[in-house]
């Protein structure tokens, strides 16, 4: 996308005729008055034949709003300075805009350059090249042309073409996002939305979402460069024909999107640079004009890093905004001052940034996690892998690839991709059709060993701990995306396995070298305690009927039924009753009995199968469903997941 930029009656709208053939002042105001009001689209056809969009924008300081609008999205920018006029304030601020929304390809077309003689024109550009040195068009073409004569046209329609040969295309691999410019009605054909696509592409019968009205709506025709198309992606000029959808809702400022990753906020953060030339440092919470996309609206500035912002520093800042709106990561915006804040009482640019992440929740000031938290997507917004990385580390657990799509705004396809570069190289691990980056592994290994060495301390008579302990110290109980926590912590117990840093035997993971420490007494207590529960088989003592027994103390007792369930030699049904392994095994034998029989049981056919009592019966088949050996239905047990795979089923 080409724009111009420049002061009024510079000649940025006859530039563009001389480069398109029209004329991009329409409203009758304009024709009326003589200047650009409202911004102008035009496609321009390139030395190579092909055809790109240039937008006119106004250059009049009542009208710089409708200029930051039509800015957003241009990739090379045409600096247009009249050599009788010389650089003026609306030059100058149009470049500062430039300069923050990104912009970093451009040249200047030194206009009315008939109205000069030779040595005014040598003056002239000695000036512009003074003017831009510093900013991103230093050393750029300064070009003379007459938008009158047409002199020194050529040499600048070749300059244009090596700025846009310079160009990469446009990367239309992300999710679908374009911010209305325009909207107006066609008859015969109904509402038509124009502008410039941010992101990824568009087809012909496409389901739009408006934000922040969250409307739906569907692409019935579309236009590139005012031709009819079936797809736009991004950096394009596009007119989208919508159906299904009130056309008061279709204002400047709002956004299309194709997708439900992206949802209205009223705050965002983002890295803040206020301009060199601003007079003044800005304190915590002013209130600013803001200029995003093609939106536009009050806001206020909280710094994050620091208590103030002086001129020519950047600052990690949460905007927030007057009302919702649908902005996005890697948006680029402007701030503008009020009227209370210059001495001169007129409003004008202060500074401008780019959008790291959107919230609803107020971030307080210097909270280092934050900070880290922003500096890190500062650094990886223009690299796709990266971004993709810092985002998997940010949601701290393993996730889908399509929700991780939805987290850094990429379709599943391109994540996938992604995440396969990031597994290839060690930095992600996959958890069944989930992924999760391999330093929230990391973290959870570490976790779990200091678990397990507090476990060890706390417990020299026990064996190990058990898997969910493990689980527990690794991610929080009541974390949210509590499964893909624990899918992160099950990777680090894999981990720490392969390693050899923890060991496991059965279900009870121990540290190399920690063995259950037990003294003569104890060893005859538990080998007493395992033979009378080996005797008793189905119909065992309760746990409170061994401790009235006054063998041992009940801390004893306890810590001796740790011990036998730690090696695996007797199973806990519930907190009552403990039963043998072996007396556990032929009840599973006659469970799977039944299944072969009728395929389905109750309680009452159980009990009986197994000489037992309720109170027995029923401990048994809770603790069965709890290991997925049975499932229950109303009144009766099918098979459980392992049942299933002993019965062949």
């Amino acid at each position: 996308m080409l724009g111009t930029a420049g002061h009024v009656d510079h000649g940025k709208t006859a530039l563009v005729k001389l480069l398109t053939g029209c004329d991009t002042d329409r409203l009758a105001e304009e024709k009326r008055r003589g200047l650009t009001i409202e911004i102008g689209f035009a496609p321009c056809r390139l030395a190579d034949q092909r055809i790109c969009g240039i937008v006119d924008v106004p250059g009049h300081y009542d009208f710089i709003r409708n200029m930051a609008a039509g800015a957003h999205g241009i990739d090379v920018a045409i600096l247009v300075i009249a050599a009788d006029d010389g650089v003026m304030p609306q030059t100058r601020e149009h470049l500062d805009i430039l300069t923050l929304l990104g912009v970093r390809r451009g040249l200047v077309a030194l206009t009315k350059a008939d109205l000069v003689d030779a040595e005014g024109l040598a003056l002239a550009v000695d000036d512009v090249r003074a003017f831009i040195t510093g900013t991103f068009l230093e050393g750029a073409e300064i070009c003379p042309v007459s938008n009158t004569t047409g002199s020194g046209y050529e040499a600048f329609f070749d300059a244009l073409n090596r700025q846009v040969d310079l160009c990469g295309p446009h990367d239309s691999s992300g999710l679908f996002r374009l911010w209305i410019d325009k909207t107006f009605s066609v008859r015969g054909f109904g509402t038509v939305v124009s502008g410039v696509p941010a992101g990824g592409s568009v087809k012909v019968g496409d389901k739009l979402t408006l934000l922040p009205d969250g409307i739906a709506c569907r692409v019935r025709g579309l236009q590139v460069y005012g031709q009819d198309s079936q797809q736009a992606g991004a950096g394009e000029c596009v007119a989208l024909n919508l159906a299904d959808i009130d056309a008061a809702r279709l204002v400047r400022g709002a956004v299309l999107t194709a997708s439900d990753a992206f949802e209205p906020v009223t705050m965002f953060e983002a890295d803040l640079q206020l301009l060199g030339h601003v007079p003044a440092a800005i304190g915590d919470y002013p209130e600013v004009h803001l200029h995003v996309g093609s939106a536009q609206m009050s806001a206020r500035v909280a710094i994050l890093d620091g208590d103030v912002l002086t001129p020519g520093r950047h600052s990690l800042v949460q905007v927030r905004l007057a009302e919702p709106l649908g902005v996005a990561a890697g948006d680029r915006f402007i701030i503008r001052s009020t009227v209370s804040q210059l001495a001169d009482g007129r409003i004008s640019t202060i500074g401008g940034g780019r959008v790291l992440a959107t919230s609803n929740v107020r971030l307080r000031r210097n909270r280092p996690w934050n900070i880290a938290a922003l500096n890190r997507r500062l650094a990886t917004i223009d690299s796709p892998l990266e971004w993709a990385a810092t985002h998997l580390l940010e949601i701290g657990a393993a996730v889908t690839v399509s929700q991780l799509g939805a987290s850094c705004g990429r379709p599943a396809d391109v994540t996938a991709a992604l995440v396969s570069t990031l597994v290839e190289q060690g930095r992600a691990k996959v958890a069944g059709t989930k992924v999760v980056h391999q330093d929230v592994v990391s973290d959870a290994c570490k976790s779990i060993v200091c678990a397990l060495e507090a476990f060890h301390a706390a417990n020299p008579h026990r064996a190990g701990a058990g898997r969910g302990q493990l689980l527990d110290a690794a991610c929080e109980p009541n974390a949210a995306g509590q499964a893909g926590c624990r899918a992160a912590a099950e990777l680090a117990i894999d981990q720490l396995l392969s390693e050899g840093r923890i060991l496991h035997r059965g279900e009870v993971f121990s540290l190399p070298g920690k063995q259950a420490s037990l003294d003569a007494a104890q060893q005859q207590a538990c080998s007493d305690l395992e033979n009378l529960l080996k005797t008793a088989g189905l119909a065992p003592p309760t746990v409170s009927e061994l401790a009235q027994e006054g063998r041992m103390t009940p801390a004893t007792l306890a810590s001796m039924l740790d011990l036998l369930a730690d090696r695996g030699v007797i199973v806990k049904l519930d907190q009552k009753i403990v039963m043998h392994a072996d007396a556990l095994q032929r009840a599973k034998e006659v469970a799977l009995d039944l299944f072969r029989k009728s395929g389905s049981f109750e309680t009452v056919d159980f009990r009986d199968a197994l000489g037992v009592s309720r109170k027995f019966a029923v401990p048994l088949l809770d603790y069965f469903d709890t290991i997925r050996f049975t499932t229950r239905t109303g009144s009766r047990r099918r098979p459980g997941q392992e049942a299933r795979k002993l019965l062949n089923m």
